[in-house]
């Protein structure tokens, strides 16, 4: 690891401490913290006795602090002993960037620049461009020339970077978090993967008294504090495994199926060049457009909430079991909806009707008038 990059993650590793709020960092604490990170991350084998220097330490708080060349984090020492920001809010993700701190992005921008003019590999062009227009947009705050849907900073958002830190660190995590029925919840969480799905970012890992991985939707995540609990060496997490046979994130203790939809006009050649799972083949195509496909999998929520989604143009053929599931499914979502208001339609006789009262009523307000004078 560069001297650049081992910087980099002794700061991210400071920040994460400093927004801890449920413990005291001591100038040990935040050591102890940074040789941790920097052993598991780094590419060579380090020695045993290895530590990072007090004086290194010292140097990162002092430029983390530095308005020109650092963050300007508000780092503050209370009690004469331990660290903290005097913002509890703040973060050195959300700071502004200088150019010396995006150094290490750069060159990685040109090493896969130089890969990218490799045979097969041509598709990394796209990634060095997004890179550098990132770069391009933090530092000099230039106008962004090509739009990418942006993922919804929605609450417990900033705490996604302390939750991948927990991840690559096997550290154990007391979290509040907002769950389906709109309950703040507080679980002892063990994290080992995290990945996007539909535009979100979910953490799998094991939940303190329950069985099976779980899931935890990074932008319910309301509060945290690390558990002073020991990670158990056999928590592992097999992400390969786990996610072959599903469409999405939840995994149900039940079999693969071989699954027959039917997809009809635009969706029928989407499907085509985007396969919705990796097991998908095509197994007919009619003469109106419409295409059968097969896939294995198990079904979960995901796989319905595609098929609601993208009702009717898609059908599942068998089993006919499944596509019962399926139609149950789509109607009790139908069911939540609000009723939308329909005009009342009336046949032809009652209209006439209707007209006839309007004529009667009409004669006998006119009879009224002419009746008083007389």
């Amino acid at each position: 690891m560069s001297v650049t990059s081992n910087a980099l993650l002794r700061h991210i590793t400071i920040d994460a401490c400093l927004r801890d709020t449920a413990h005291k960092y001591t100038l040990q604490d935040l050591i102890a913290a940074c040789t941790r990170a920097v052993k598991e991350n780094s590419k060579g084998k380090l020695k045993d006795n290895f530590v990072v220097s007090t004086r290194t330490v010292q140097l990162d708080i002092q430029m983390m602090r530095d308005k020109k060349k650092g963050y300007n984090a508000p780092i503050v020492v209370y009690e004469q002993k331990y660290y903290k920001y005097s913002d509890p809010g703040y973060s050195i993700g959300n700071a502004n960037v200088k150019q010396t701190t995006l150094t290490p992005l750069s060159e990685i921008a040109e090493t896969l620049e130089r890969y990218s003019s490799m045979a097969g590999m041509e598709s990394l062009e796209g990634a060095v461009e997004l890179i550098r227009e990132c770069l391009e947009n933090k530092v000099n705050g230039s106008f962004q020339k090509i739009r990418r849907q942006p993922n919804p900073k929605a609450s417990g958002g900033a705490f996604l970077d302390v939750i991948k830190d927990a991840v690559l660190h096997r550290r154990v995590l007391s979290l509040s978090y907002v769950d389906e029925r709109a309950s703040i919840r507080e679980v002892i969480f063990y994290p080992l993967h995290l990945t996007t799905y539909a535009m979100r970012w979910y953490c799998l890992g094991y939940v303190d008294g329950k069985e099976g991985i779980q899931t935890v939707q990074t932008d319910c995540v309301t509060g945290y504090s690390y558990a002073i609990l020991p990670f158990p060496p056999n928590y592992r997490f097999n992400a390969d495994e786990y996610f072959e046979d599903i469409i999405g994130i939840s995994h149900p203790q039940d079999s693969k199926e071989d699954i027959h939809i039917k997809a009809q006009g635009v969706l029928a050649r989407y499907l085509i060049q985007n396969p919705i799972h990796q097991s998908q083949r095509l197994t007919g195509k009619a003469d109106d457009g419409s295409c059968t496909f097969r896939i294995s999998v198990i079904p979960n929520d995901e796989l319905f909430r595609w098929l609601f989604e993208n009702h009717p143009f898609v059908t599942i053929e068998s089993p006919k079991y499944l596509s019962d599931r399926a139609n149950e499914y789509i109607r009790n979502m139908v069911a939540d909806l609000p009723s939308p208001i329909v005009p009342e339609v009336k046949t032809k006789k009652e209209k006439e009707k209707e007209n006839k009262k309007k004529k009667k009523q009409q004669g006998q307000i006119e009879e009224d008038l002419f009746s008083s004078l007389f």
